[in-house]
């Protein structure tokens, strides 16, 4: 199987979807971090947020009035009219439980998977074009899988995670099965204590199976977790912190490609 996935090549715009089957695994907080710690060096970036829970608007003060993926979705709005300037460098396009409902007739929509490749199409002011997708292999899931040409794996250090990454890597090589090529860019471990040995387990299981693709593990830390209740990323809430360090660590990987 490993053979069948290849590393990510440059293009002109990148497109990457963070995806995880399993909730928990630290997926938004990788999105969010992600898009803006490459628009912090100057690239960019839009991130969309196909995740009806809508933590990326929540996360980076984005007002109910301003989350309007469902109106892109039901074809309301054009990805120009949905988008909102966040940061320098940063654009979002945010959701809402309003997503949910329009996931529901997206199910029955001709476009289906379509969707959001159509609504997307022809980005080329972007450097990076991040999609956070939600905790299932929905509509949505697919839909951000048929757009992207690169995923993002975030996993947490429990074994069950791992079940969700085996779930993930079947879906990409039905949709390599069907002409288009999906490439692995980063598998990266989340939650991650050094003391604890299951989780030194873990990260030795994933090195053995994902090699140079498993990014450094992003560690346990108290001001991560603290970061999206002050709409703040972590780097503007603590920059010198372990997490805003191995965010940092990330973008690199993503930077030097």
């Amino acid at each position: 199987m490993r053979g069948q996935i290849t590393l990510f090549r440059n293009a002109v715009t990148r497109r990457i979807a963070v995806v995880n089957h399993k909730g928990g695994t630290g997926k938004t907080t990788t999105a969010v971090h992600l898009a803006a710690g490459l628009a912090e060096r100057g690239h960019r970036v839009l991130l969309v947020d196909a995740d009806p829970q809508g933590n990326v608007a929540t996360w980076l003060g984005v007002g109910a009035e301003s989350c309007r993926m469902a109106d892109l979705a039901a074809g309301r709005a054009t990805f120009r009219e949905a988008r909102i300037e966040v940061r320098e460098n940063l654009d979002v396009v945010a959701s809402d439980w309003r997503l949910a409902e329009a996931e529901e007739r997206l199910v029955k929509s001709p476009e289906r998977e379509k969707w959001l490749r159509k609504r997307l199409r022809g980005l080329k002011e972007y450097d990076f074009v991040i999609v956070d997708c939600a905790p299932s292999m929905s509509i949505l899931t697919s839909s951000a899988l048929a757009f992207v040409d690169e995923i993002v794996i975030p996993i947490s250090m429990e074994y069950l995670a791992l079940v969700g990454v085996r779930q993930i890597i079947d879906n990409i090589l039905r949709v390599n099965a069907k002409g288009r090529e999906i490439r692995i860019a980063a598998v990266v471990p989340t939650f991650y204590q050094t003391n604890l040995r299951k989780n030194r387990e873990i990260l030795r299981s994933l090195r053995t199976y994902f090699h140079d693709r498993l990014a450094e593990p992003i560690r346990m830390n108290v001001r991560l977790s603290e970061a999206p209740s002050h709409r703040k990323t972590i780097f503007e809430y603590s920059p010198r912190s372990p997490g805003a360090n191995d965010y940092r660590r990330l973008v690199e990987r993503f930077t030097h490609a």
